[in-house]
C-alpha cells in the first residue's frame, strides 16, 4: 500500500468529556498532535481517552533512517523499569510516585534538548512519533488487556444477581446440581469466569418452568432487533454505551449479540479485541462492514452479495460467550468512497441506501434460532458441545456503533435498523449540534419515503443523555426541558459524569470487565456499573418490554430522592 493510498485522516478532535483535564495532562498533549498515518494511529473512545492501536498498515515511511532525536531518546532509562528494579528501595506508593515523577522530569529535560532538532518534513515527524507511541506505556497496557481479556471473575452473589435469583437460591441450587461450576476461591470466596456464568445459566434454563428467563435467546418467529448507536458529534459516550449495552446484554440476559463497528476510529473493536477469532487489532485485511455490506466490486458486477453462510463468516468471535464482531479499522471510511462510486454507477436492482440492510436481512432468513434454552442439559450435565453451537448458531440482537457523521455509509446503518438510541451530551452547544442532527436525518428519511414505502426504525427509538453532570444545572436543566416537551423520546435514566471509568479506559477495559485494585477504585467503578445498568435496563424495557430488572426505576428513586435531599 502506497503513502497515496492512505485512508484520509479524521478532522474532528475528540473532547474529554467526563475526564479531569490535569489528571489526563499526558493524553490531552498526545490527542492534540496529527493522527498516525502509519501502522499505528491514535484511537480515541468517545470520553476522549487516547488509546494506541494497530492495524497493520505499512508503507514507505519505514524506510526512513532513525533520526538523533529517537537515538537519544533511546538512552533515557525506563522508568517503569527502573521503578521495578527499586521496588524496595521504594516501598511506599507515595516514594514510587516520587521517584516516577523524577524519572517524568527527566524524560521532559532531555525532549527539551532533542526537541532543538527539527523534523525535515511532516512525513519524518508522524514517523517518529508514531515511534514514539508505539513505545508507551499505554501500548503495555493494550497488550496486556489483549492477553488476558477476560480475567474478571464475578462472586456467588453477583453471579446471583445477573440470573435475577437470590444468592441463597443459588446455592441451594449449587449443592443440588452435580454440574455446577466449580469455579475458584479467592480467599473464602468463590469466584466463577463468564463463561461460568453461562454455564450456570443453560443448568438453570433446563430445569426452569420458563426457561428464557435465564437465557433470553431469538425465538423462530421473533424478529431480530437491530440496534444503532448514533451520533453526528464525538465525545457523546457513544461507543462506550454500544459496548457497554452489548455486555450488559450477556452478562444479565445471555443474549447472543452481534457488534458491528461502523467508526473508523474502532472504539467498539477496542472493548472486544483479544478473542479467539479477533486475537490482536484487525489489519486493513479484515473484512469489515464494507464487506459485510457487499460495498466492493467483484468481477462480475459492482458489488457483492455474499451469501448468508459468508456473511456469518464476517462475524468474529469475542471472549464473551455469545458475543461476535465485525470490527472495524481505518479501511471502514472506504464505506464512503464506494457509496459514492455506486451513487454514480447505479446498478440495477440495487439502492444505494440499502446494501447494508439487504445484507443484514439476507444473513437473518438463513440463521433462524433452532435451539431452545431446555435442550441444553442431557441427565443433568450440559451439553457443551450443544452450547457451544448454540451460542454461534443465531444472534438475538445486532448492534452497530455509528461514526459521528451523517454520510451516505452511516444512512445504509439507519436504514438498516430496528431502533436508533442517541447517545448525547446536554451542553448548548451539543443540543445545537444534536438539532442539526436529527433535522438533516429526517430529511433524509423522508426523502427515501417519498419514493419507497419502506418500514425504518419500526423498534423503539430514543435520545440517552450521557455525561451529565450532577452539579450542573444546565444539563438538568436541559434534560428536564426535553422530557417535558417530548417524554416519550427521551430516557429519564442517563450517564453521569465518571471520572472512573477513565480507570477501566486505561487498560482498555470495559466497567464490566475491570477489576479495580484500590478500594477507592472499586467504589468509583461499582457506582459506575450501577449507573450503567440501570441505563442498559431503561433500553431493555423499551426494546423488550418486560425484560426489565427494576435497575432504572430503583436508579431513578435514589438519584431524584437525592435530589430532593440536597435541595
Amino acid at each position: 500500500m502506497t503513502a497515496a493510498a492512505l485512508t484520509p485522516l479524521p478532522t474532528k478532535q475528540h473532547p474529554f468529556g467526563p475526564h479531569d483535564p490535569q489528571a489526563r495532562l499526558g493524553q490531552t498533549l498526545s490527542s492534540q498532535m496529527p493522527a498516525i498515518v502509519r501502522g499505528d494511529r491514535d484511537w480515541h473512545d468517545d470520553d476522549g481517552v487516547l488509546f494506541v492501536g494497530h492495524y497493520g498498515l505499512r508503507t514507505n515511511l519505514e524506510c526512513i533512517q532513525e533520526s538523533s532525536l529517537d537515538s537519544r531518546l533511546r538512552c533515557i532509562p525506563d522508568p517503569n523499569h527502573s521503578l521495578k528494579s527499586h521496588s524496595n528501595a521504594f516501598p511506599s506508593q507515595t516514594a514510587q510516585n516520587r521517584y516516577s515523577i523524577d524519572q517524568n522530569r527527566h524524560i521532559i529535560r532531555s525532549s527539551r534538548m532533542a526537541g532543538t532538532v527539527m523534523s525535515g518534513n511532516l512525513e519524518q515527524f508522524l514517523t517518529e512519533l508514531s515511534r514514539g507511541l508505539d513505545k508507551t506505556m499505554v501500548s503495555v497496557n493494550k497488550e496486556m488487556t489483549l492477553r488476558t481479556r477476560i480475567q474478571r471473575t464475578w462472586s456467588m452473589r453477583q453471579c446471583a444477581r445477573f440470573l435475577n435469583v437470590s444468592v441463597i437460591y443459588l446455592q441451594k441450587f449449587a449443592k443440588q446440581s452435580d454440574d455446577f461450576p466449580e469455579g475458584e476461591y479467592v480467599g473464602r470466596e468463590r469466584v466463577f469466569t463468564i463463561a461460568e456464568l453461562m454455564h450456570m445459566r443453560a443448568l438453570l434454563a433446563a430445569n426452569a418452568k420458563r426457561p428464557y428467563d435465564y437465557l433470553a435467546w431469538r425465538k423462530p418467529d421473533d424478529p431480530l432487533p437491530v440496534i444503532s448507536f448514533a451520533s453526528q458529534k464525538g465525545g457523546t459516550a457513544k461507543s462506550l454505551s454500544a459496548a457497554h449495552f452489548a455486555q450488559y446484554l450477556s452478562l444479565h440476559h445471555g443474549m447472543r449479540v452481534g457488534v458491528m463497528d461502523a467508526d473508523p476510529q474502532s472504539t467498539a473493536t477496542l472493548y472486544f479485541v483479544g478473542g479467539e477469532g479477533l486475537p490482536a487489532m484487525p489489519t486493513e485485511d479484515t473484512p469489515s462492514m464494507v464487506d459485510f455490506a457487499g460495498l466492493f466490486a467483484n468481477e462480475d458486477a459492482p458489488y457483492t452479495d455474499y451469501s448468508a453462510e459468508e456473511l456469518d463468516q464476517f462475524f468474529l468471535q469475542t471472549q464473551w460467550p455469545g458475543i461476535r464482531i465485525v470490527p472495524a479499522h481505518g479501511e471502514t471510511s472506504e464505506g464512503e468512497i464506494q457509496i459514492a462510486r455506486l451513487v454514480s454507477e447505479r446498478p440495477k436492482g440495487k439502492t444505494f441506501y440499502r446494501y447494508l440492510r439487504d445484507a443484514v436481512e439476507r444473513w437473518r432468513d438463513h440463521h433462524i434460532p433452532s435451539t431452545t434454552p431446555s435442550e441444553l442439559v442431557v441427565d443433568g450435565l450440559v451439553d457443551r458441545a450443544k452450547l457451544e453451537s448454540a451460542l454461534t448458531e443465531t444472534l438475538d440482537c445486532i448492534i452497530i456503533d455509528y461514526q459521528p457523521a451523517l454520510t451516505l455509509f452511516q444512512l445504509n446503518n439507519v436504514i438498516a435498523s430496528t431502533s436508533l438510541v442517541i447517545p448525547q451530551t446536554m451542553k448548548g452547544f451539543d443540543i445545537a449540534t444534536l438539532s442539526t442532527f436529527v433535522n438533516g436525518l429526517l430529511g433524509m428519511l423522508q426523502q427515501i419515503l417519498k419514493n419507497e414505502r419502506i418500514d425504518i426504525g419500526s423498534g423503539a427509538n430514543m435520545l440517552l443523555p450521557t455525561i451529565v453532570q450532577r452539579t450542573n444545572n444546565q444539563d438538568l436543566n436541559q434534560i428536564s426541558n426535553l422530557l417535558e416537551h417530548c417524554p416519550a423520546e427521551v430516557l429519564p435514566v442517563f450517564y453521569l459524569r465518571s471520572d472512573s471509568i477513565s480507570n477501566a479506559s486505561d487498560v482498555y477495559q470495559s466497567a464490566y470487565e475491570y477489576q479495580a485494585d484500590t478500594p477507592g477504585k472499586r467504589k468509583g467503578i461499582d457506582r459506575f456499573v450501577e449507573n450503567a445498568d440501570a441505563v442498559n435496563d431503561a433500553i431493555v424495557s423499551r426494546i423488550w418490554p418486560g425484560l426489565e430488572r427494576g435497575y432504572a426505576e430503583q436508579w431513578m428513586d435514589d438519584f431524584y430522592q437525592d435530589d430532593e435531599e440536597d435541595a
